[in-house]
């Protein structure tokens, strides 16, 4: 059933999905810790403060409908990873993710909760697709300097 389920994912996203299996110790280590290299960097207390303000500003500006306001609240190199489709960077996020799937499509994120997970900051939404769907998810947010560096998004 999940194997359907990312299928389907990656068929609405036009790329095959890549999963955590498919690649190296190194690489889901780096990603983790949202930089290139593989020692983890402990949050900072910055960045603990800044993370609900920010997932506050994304989901602000995405139901809104302002693209440019979603692209700042991310890194240029923020990777998102969408259950398994992988965007390397914030243009990637916004041109063949959250432009056309959100920003576009006039979905609506509602928070229905929120809780640390490690260093990651989750919210869980209920999702309005904006074509009559509802989907629930959450989204894991990994701030380094400010700013979104890497998000987690599985569905609940």
């Amino acid at each position: 059933m999940v194997s359907l389920v990312l299928v389907a994912v990656a068929a609405c996203g036009g790329q095959e999905p890549t999963t955590s299996q498919d690649q190296g110790q190194d690489q889901v280590q780096a990603q983790t810790t949202g930089g290139g290299t593989a020692a983890a960097v402990p949050l900072s207390d910055a960045d603990r403060a800044a993370a609900p303000g920010l997932a506050e500003r994304f989901l602000e500006a995405a139901n809104a409908g302002d693209a440019e306001g979603v692209a700042a609240v991310f890194a240029e190199d923020a990777r998102f990873d969408s259950v398994g489709r992988i965007y390397p960077s914030r243009q990637d996020i916004m041109d063949r993710f959250l432009g056309p799937e959100v920003i576009e499509a006039g979905g609506r994120y509602a928070v229905t909760g929120t809780a640390w997970n490690g260093d990651r900051y989750r919210v869980d939404y209920d999702y309005d697709t904006g074509h009559g769907g509802k989907e629930v998810f959450y989204y894991e947010y990994l701030v380094r300097d400010g700013l979104i560096q890497d998000v987690i998004g599985r569905y609940s």
